[in-house]
């Protein structure tokens, strides 16, 4: 196992943790374990222009650039 330290400002720390109490996560690194994830399933449908298309709750389409 590979172990990695970051840098982490105090309004990172605390944006983890309050995903850490939302997500009932076990640490902070399972938080950023699943935004790894989902920003893999972003990549994989990224639209060329650097784009993906989110439907909110409201039912409508947010487009968020990622590049």
């Amino acid at each position: 196992m590979t172990v990695t330290s970051f840098n982490i400002d105090p309004k990172l720390d605390q944006t983890l943790e309050d995903l850490k109490k939302h997500y009932g996560a076990a640490s902070k690194a399972e938080v950023l374990r699943k935004a790894i994830a989902l920003l893999k399933v972003v990549r994989e449908n990224e639209q060329p222009d650097g784009s993906v298309l989110i439907r909110t709750t409201q039912n409508r389409d947010m487009k968020i650039l990622v590049r």
